[in-house]
């Protein structure tokens, strides 16, 4: 199979054909002088076709008659809108308070999920607008409109959520803060709620493996994190957000940016959310949602220069506490009691220099030191994990001759220390891992790019470790887009964060030791492969695409948890060649009538894993997964006026497997499979005054969920209790408001 798809990848190397294309160069005007401009958004007004100018301010982006207005913008600059008639060569010069000269200003917004049609990476870009369709207010909750992210329980007790991608765990996915590790190692249950979307400008989503430059940890693919910028021509020095929903849930945010002078500024960040009572609405005696208080700020710093320097740099704090477990300890049955707390504390530093007399030039540093702390009790098990993380990473970029050649070279190091405890049993490990990489890019004018990279790095404990990785798209004409990747990545299993879910058990923990190191665990290695095809073309006038991909991750070493051989035990092996996932998408965007926007997608996932020596369907995964997005925005025909936005999504989840419950007594038993399920997520909001939004919503409109989450929930302390066994929806339907105001 490897061998196979790597063919076909550079069998497309030989095909050559033609294509339209309008060019460009995008300028500042500093001093009444002409600079180039690199990082300039260019797109075409209402699709979703986009590029970004290079380092000398050039940019090319498909051209056709049906286009007619193009959008040029930088953060610091007034955005300007050009009518466009043919495909000259153009000069665009973006100024902070200039007046439009030859321009025709017209009212309209990017879409909410763009995707940049030159990008090699097959990779998709949510904006703001797109993270305001969801409930409020993190990153776990951001997903439930892209198709290529589930989101699930963990448990029944908990509350946590998490992701998957390609099929597998969230785990696999590298997720990152501005291009800095950040949702790793014991955060990796829990981070994803340390993010509130009201800080989020934007979230990056690539399928396939990630580029070398950014580590080793990648598998099935990046979400990157783009928090909001102090300098940026969308954000208002006040941005408030305050939320509630029908399980008493309230949420504040409070974003507030200060200017100190052209050169300095800062961005603070606040928010505090909180749940004070519990609720049981399926009466088996547990809490269907943790009560919690978290308190989460951020202060960032941002330095721009005009002789090429940049600088940024701040901290990160979270406090978050969490209570649940029986909820009426006056019934005749044992007492359960959970809690949590995570203490976070994120410091990071970035600087970067581009030279000036060759703009193509730059190099940069990243610093980030991380201190996550986490205590946990579950019944009478008892867990508590701190993990300190330092970061540094050296990058340096520049050309082979002309532009279209560039590579980029670097060097790393990463410290991780491990202290866990769970019941009387300690597992401490050091992790330093040296390494470096460099890589090659190659973009023709129209046709052909390449990004081919290579790292080394050298882990203390499991050695050296060879990461070769190459993505490729080729465009025959303007029409259509093929993209591969094939590479390879490694990671370190957490293993009682990463299925903290078997924790909310009696489940014994089993762990088949090959070392002495950590766990006794090997390292995680696997190789993803992908190919996905895209077609952009027009219905009734509008933009419209259709895109399929295929990607296969082949795991050479995986640690595997059995939840089958005993419903008593769960049992952790590291298994050569034990798992791999086939993931096979196809997504359909368009707009059937104007300020109407449909998109829809289909996945089917073959995912399965050793188990006693045979393959089995990874449990509480669906084979078939099915999704509908409708968003539609009303008219206005001034700025200021009021507009409203309805957005409806409805998923589909086929039947998952279940883990064997069978030696059970009959009355503890649960299905060997579940049944297919819909949910249904809405969302009103309407603007009123400038910068005044009030939204409401309701997930899971018809109230789907799964029944009998607990076994053995009047009895916490026997043998057959499991709340770890969530194939489905925890909560019924939830009704939640929310306004925002900025000023």
């Amino acid at each position: 199979m490897k061998k196979l798809i790597l063919t076909l990848l550079f069998a497309l190397l030989t095909i050559i054909n033609a294509q339209n294309s309008l060019k460009g160069r995008v300028y500042e005007n500093h001093d009444n002088d002409k600079h180039p401009l690199a990082g300039a958004n260019i797109y075409w007004l209402s699709s979703t076709i986009g590029t970004t100018s290079d380092s000398k301010g050039d940019f090319k982006i498909p051209f056709a008659s049906e286009y007619k207005y193009l959008v040029v913008s930088f953060i610091g600059f007034k955005p300007d809108t050009l009518e466009i008639k043919d495909n000259s060569f153009l000069e665009i010069l973006l100024t902070e308070d200039a007046e439009q000269i030859g321009e025709v200003e017209v009212s309209g917004e990017k879409a909410s999920t763009s995707h940049d049609y030159f990008a090699i990476e097959n990779k998709s870009t949510m904006n703001e607008k797109e993270l305001f369709k969801a409930a409020c207010c993190n990153l776990s909750e951001s997903f439930e409109t892209n198709p290529a992210i589930d989101v699930s329980f963990t448990d029944a007790i908990t509350g946590a959520k998490q992701i998957e991608m390609l099929g597998l765990s969230g785990t696999y996915t590298q997720t990152s803060l501005e291009n800095m590790p950040y949702i790793r190692g014991l955060m990796s249950n829990i981070g994803l709620s340390f993010v509130p979307g009201t800080w989020v400008q934007a979230i990056n989503v690539s399928k396939g493996i990630g580029s070398v430059a950014n580590g080793y940890e990648s598998i099935t693919g990046q979400i990157d994190v783009d928090l909001r910028k102090s300098i940026s021509p969308d954000e208002t020095p006040i941005f408030l957000n305050v939320y509630g929903d029908y399980d008493q849930r309230f949420e504040g945010n409070l974003n507030y940016i200060s200017h100190f002078n052209e050169h300095f500024s800062a961005i603070s960040l606040f928010h505090y959310s909180t749940r004070k009572n519990k609720f049981d609405m399926n009466n088996d005696n547990f809490s269907d949602l943790p009560t919690f208080n978290t308190l989460n700020i951020a202060q960032r710093w941002q330095y721009l220069s005009m002789d090429g320097w940049e600088s940024r740099f701040g901290f990160q704090y979270v406090a978050d506490k969490k209570e649940g477990g029986t909820y009426n300890p006056s019934l005749n049955s044992p007492r359960y009691n959970f809690g949590m707390t995570n203490n976070n504390l994120n410091l990071y530093a970035k600087m970067g220099y581009v030279f000036a007399d060759a703009p193509y030039k730059s190099f940069g540093f990243q610093f980030s030191f991380t201190n996550y702390r986490n205590s946990s009790f579950f019944g009478q098990r008892d867990y508590s994990g701190n993990e300190k993380t330092g970061y540094f990473n050296f990058l340096y970029q520049s050309i082979i001759n002309t532009t279209e050649h560039k590579y980029r070279i670097g060097f790393s190091f990463l410290f991780d220390q491990f202290n866990e405890k769970f019941i009387n049993n300690v597992y401490n490990r050091i992790e330093k891992v040296p390494g470096a990489f460099a890589e090659y890019t190659y973009s023709d004018d129209d046709q052909i790019s390449l990004i081919a990279g290579v790292r080394g790095d050298y882990h203390n404990q499991f050695g050296f470790m060879f990461t070769p990785r190459v993505h490729l798209r080729f465009s025959p004409n303007p029409d259509w887009v093929i993209r591969g990747v094939a590479g390879r990545g490694f990671r370190t299993s957490n293993i009682f964060t990463e299925y903290a879910s078997a924790l909310a058990s009696s489940r014994a923990i089993s762990i088949n030791q090959s070392g002495t190191y950590g766990y006794g665990l090997g390292q995680e290695k696997a190789w993803n492969f992908g190919v996905s095809l895209t077609h952009y073309f027009y219905y009734d006038y509008r933009d419209a695409s259709f895109t399929l991909d295929f990607y296969r991750t082949d795991f050479e070493q995986v640690n595997i948890a059995n939840l089958d051989s005993s419903p008593q035990k769960v049992i952790f092996s590291t298994i050569e060649n034990g798992a791999y996932s086939n993931s096979f998408q196809a997504e359909f965007a368009f707009k059937p009538f104007e300020n109407f926007d449909l998109k829809t997608a289909y996945r089917f996932l073959d995912v399965k894993q050793m188990i006693d020596g045979k393959y089995m369907e990874r449990p509480f995964s669906s084979k078939h997964r099915a999704f509908i997005n409708f968003a539609y925005t009303t008219e206005k025909e001034k700025e200021d006026d009021p507009q409203m936005f309805y957005d409806l999504t409805i998923q589909y989840s086929g039947s998952k497997r279940i883990p064997s419950t069978l030696s059970n007594p009959k009355q503890y038993q649960m299905p060997l499979n579940s049944p297919g399920f819909f949910t249904v997520n809405a969302q009103i909001t309407r603007t009123f005054l400038p910068g005044l939004d009030l939204y409401l919503g309701v997930e899971n409109l018809f109230g789907y969920r799964q029944e009998n989450l607990i076994i053995d929930s009047l009895n916490p302390d026997s043998q057959f209790f499991d709340a770890s066994m969530v194939w489905g929806p925890v909560t019924g339907a939830m009704a939640y408001a929310g306004l925002r105001f900025r000023m």
